[in-house]
């Protein structure tokens, strides 16, 4: 629900105050020029956590966003997002402008894209926009001492995010006439012994539609199974976020 009347976003949180949480900003980091990290704090004991949770911010009178939990803490009353700023949009306006001290309104919803815990090994494809779910995802796995990999499509300029945040991601960049083709040739480089021990796992792919699409497809030209592959849009150029 990117945008509503206001009048029906009020009547909308009075109806679901239940999953609405009253939260203070108690720390903000920028991880790079463009990728900010923001720590929330508030009462989260009736708030259901699995990894991937995602949770809905009013940026104004009319719209809302969603984004990911990278880390959640229901002990401390804290959880933290990551948010990467394109300066587009209403949603980037509102992070980039939010600072220690504010107030503001988070409403709990679902996860898109799940964990499976049932797999040992867990492969992540995406972008920037995409930090914040793998953080969260990266944190289960070593937790459980189950293995990941992965390749982020990013500009160059964000690549310190993932090094700040101990990710071992790799990078190559980001093209928007060919969404994708760096990441497949990645792919096609990768030494047949490293893919033959890695194409049984769970592939988590999230960020722009027509990235997601072409990796997809790839994937499954490789042998993968549509049932190993979760994936999830965040964005595509002209289109408004959500």
């Amino acid at each position: 629900m990117p945008k509503l009347p206001s009048w029906l976003a009020d009547t909308m949180e009075k109806i679901i105050s239940n999953k609405i949480f009253e939260v203070e900003v108690a720390d903000t980091r920028m991880l790079s020029n463009n990728i900010k990290a923001i720590t929330f704090k508030g009462d989260f004991l009736d708030m259901d956590f699995i990894p991937g949770k995602e949770v809905l911010f009013r940026v104004n009178a009319n719209e809302y966003r969603h984004y990911t939990l990278s880390d959640f803490d229901q002990e401390t009353g804290t959880c933290r997002i990551i948010f990467f700023l394109n300066r587009k949009g209403a949603g980037s306006n509102w992070a980039e402008n939010i600072k220690m001290g504010d107030h503001v309104k988070l409403i709990a919803d679902q996860a898109k894209v799940k964990y499976h815990f049932d797999s040992n090994q867990h492969f992540f494809f995406g972008d920037e926009t995409s930090i914040g779910l793998y953080e969260s995802f990266v944190k289960t796995t070593q937790d459980l001492a189950q293995e990941y990999f992965g390749i982020l499509e990013m500009n160059e300029e964000n690549d310190q995010a993932l090094a700040q945040l101990g990710l071992l991601i790799d990078v190559v960049p980001s093209n928007m006439i060919s969404p994708a083709e760096h990441a497949i040739e990645w792919m096609k480089n990768m030494h047949p012994k490293c893919w033959e021990m890695w194409k049984g796992a769970s592939f988590y792919l999230t960020g722009r539609g027509k990235s997601v699409q072409k990796f997809k497809k790839y994937l499954k030209e490789m042998g993968v199974h549509h049932k190993q592959i979760q994936t999830t849009c965040y964005w595509e150029n002209g289109k408004t976020g959500g």
